[in-house]
């Protein structure tokens, strides 16, 4: 495709800018294989481009995934993400063909919580900024319930609520767990009940009493059974079909008083994937 620039940055900026779908790691590629010309000139290296440049990328036209609409109405739009795709148009560190905000384009989406990108399940979008507002403070004065169910390496038993402390390293994209309070460290509160033990790992049923970054896999990891197939927390599993994390936003529940309190009779709920792998 060909565009004209509009303003001055960095190539691989204006690429992910321009061309719907492209990840970053994507637009790196394209200039690696020499598939990128600005101004009739070849081009392999990230430089800065001018306002009225002609850029032209050449990519194979790649169709969007079909992902689950669980549930439509004029203010929310409820999706089951699969593992591998991203949430927001932002986030294009990965190699992902295309966001959720892209994909359901045509209903004006506006994320208002996010899932990792190998986890699958459950995300709301707002269909307005006004709803969208309003469903940040519903999760920040916890007037929605969100529940994983995961499977964890080793044997754990009963239920318990667990607190710590978290502290997002974002130069590492990682986060560190303590048991006790530090500076720039924020509790966290995790809840677990579990399922069914198999081949000496265990499903658990998550409830996040407060939801930070990698919580989940951070803590779960920090208390010795991390998620299965989660490399960063804990290890890859060789041989397994399933690429993404064995974790799964499965379920929500509203609790809202104001005008929205008709979603609380709304059962919003999924099966995970990857059941299916460790059910062989």
């Amino acid at each position: 495709m060909e565009y004209t620039a509009t303003k001055s940055e960095k190539l691989i900026k204006s690429l992910i800018h321009n061309v719907q779908g492209l990840s970053f790691g994507n637009a790196q590629k394209s200039l690696r294989n020499g598939d990128v010309k600005v101004n009739g000139k070849r081009i392999k290296e990230n430089i800065d481009i001018n306002s009225g440049d002609i850029v032209c990328v050449y990519i194979k036209n790649k169709s969007m995934p079909k992902i689950d609409i669980v549930y439509l109405d004029d203010n929310i739009l409820v999706v089951n993400k699969p593992q591998g795709i991203e949430c927001a148009t932002r986030d294009k560190s990965s190699e992902n063909t295309y966001s959720l905000e892209e994909i359901f384009a045509e209903y004006s989406p506006i994320v208002v919580h996010r899932l990792d990108r190998l986890t699958e399940g459950l995300v709301i979008l707002a269909r307005n900024t006004d709803v969208a507002r309003k469903f940040e403070r519903y999760f920040e004065t916890k007037k929605i319930e969100k529940h994983y169910l995961a499977y964890v390496i080793g044997n754990l038993s009963g239920s318990d609520i667990k607190t710590a402390y978290l502290y997002k390293d974002a130069r590492n994209s990682k986060v560190q767990i303590s048991d006790t309070k530090k500076d720039n460290y924020k509790e966290i509160i995790t809840e677990y009940n579990t399922l069914e033990n198999i081949d000496n790992n265990t499903i658990l049923d998550i409830t996040l009493h407060t939801g930070r970054t990698h919580q989940i896999r951070a803590h779960l990891s920090h208390l010795g059974y991390p998620i299965y197939n989660d490399a960063k927390y804990g290890k890859a599993v060789d041989g397994t079909e399933y690429k993404g994390y064995f974790l799964t936003a499965y379920k929500l529940i509203f609790h809202l008083d104001d005008d929205m309190q008709y979603l609380n009779n709304i059962k919003l709920e999924i099966i995970p994937t990857w059941l299916k792998y460790i059910k062989k």
